[in-house]
């Protein structure tokens, strides 16, 4: 994995395929640990070993096909075809898009505790990404889900999780990052 870091006041991560990630500085204000910068980190490692940027392609393609194939089966009708696409982004691709990124949640949970991580760190940054948020929309019109539901999602996960880190520092990892 190559993590490149960009000097930005934006609070955000990214990963691209062939295992590249950036991560922003102002993602730092919030990510004020090793264990909580971890669970960014293996969140954005599973978008990419999970593959969620070609399934998001390929719904998005499907999307387009299904439209393209209404549009010649109604006619150029504009009001009924932009209800169509409004369904389709908030019924179809924004669920889609949460589901991608609470199973990026949870993988990452399992990665950073494979490797020695706190995975509590996971449910701090939540915490803390809340509490920097303010108001936010709600979640059914965003592509991730709200911090709240993040939150209840990773502590359901948290014993197992706990299990597995206490199994790495057993086999010797103990990170200890600078």
């Amino acid at each position: 994995w190559e993590i490149v870091v960009f000097r930005s006041p934006d609070v955000n991560a990214f990963a691209l395929p062939g295992g590249k990630i950036g991560v922003f500085t102002g993602l730092l204000s919030v990510a004020t640990t090793q264990d909580q910068l971890a669970a960014v980190l293996g969140h954005e490692v599973a978008h990419v070993t999970k593959r969620h940027g070609k399934q998001r392609v390929q719904q998005q393609v499907i999307a387009q096909g299904g439209m393209a194939v209404l549009e010649g089966v109604i006619g150029d009708n504009e009001m009924l075809m932009a209800a169509v696409g409004v369904g389709a982004q908030y019924g179809v691709l924004l669920p889609f898009s949460r589901a991608h990124e609470s199973e990026a949640d949870l993988v990452g949970l399992d990665y950073l505790a494979k490797a020695g991580f706190n995975p509590q760190g996971a449910v701090q940054l939540w915490q803390n990404m809340e509490a920097a948020g303010g108001g936010k929309q709600p979640e059914m019109l965003s592509t991730h889900p709200s911090g709240s539901t993040r939150i209840k999602d990773l502590q359901s996960k948290m014993t197992k999780a706990l299990q597995t880190q206490a199994i790495a520092k057993n086999m010797g990892k103990n990170p200890k990052c600078k």
